[in-house]
């Protein structure tokens, strides 16, 4: 069995975003040469998280406001965790969202249903953060 490992940087200009890692996953598959296995793919920040969805501007919007009714980022005073800090929500938003994928690999291609994608979701934006992506597999 072989293995492969790569690291992704993100520095995202709001707060919240989303971004779109399927080409970058892929393409990490893609220069491992494993055909055949599986893919681990992990935000490296508790204030960030990895899913998978529909690329679709309407939900992400929707996801968006949804996670802001759940873990409201303001008054920032509403959180214990924030009396030394301001990022209290986005841990609650990545507790909500995950922090991993795993999807399985075949003939060095991920294996996705209709839409599915691959994102990152940074909720404590506008600072370097990682996304480790490790490959396993023959």
């Amino acid at each position: 069995m072989k293995s492969y490992k790569k690291e992704l940087t993100f520095n995202t200009e709001k707060r919240l975003e989303f971004v779109n890692i399927t080409g970058e996953v892929q393409k990490a598959i893609t220069e491992s040469g494993i055909k055949d296995g599986l893919c681990l793919v992990n935000a490296m920040h508790i204030t960030a998280s990895v899913f998978i969805n529909d690329d679709e501007y309407g939900l992400h919007r929707d996801l968006e406001k949804w996670l802001e009714k759940i873990a409201p980022y303001q008054p920032i005073a509403q959180y214990h965790h924030n009396v030394s800090e301001d990022n209290a929500d986005a841990h609650m938003k990545r507790q909500v969202m995950g922090r991993e994928v795993v999807v399985s690999i075949t003939n060095g291609k991920i294996d996705f249903g209709p839409w599915e994608q691959i994102f990152y979701g940074e909720f404590d934006g506008r600072r370097n953060k990682r996304v480790l992506i490790k490959i396993i597999g023959e």
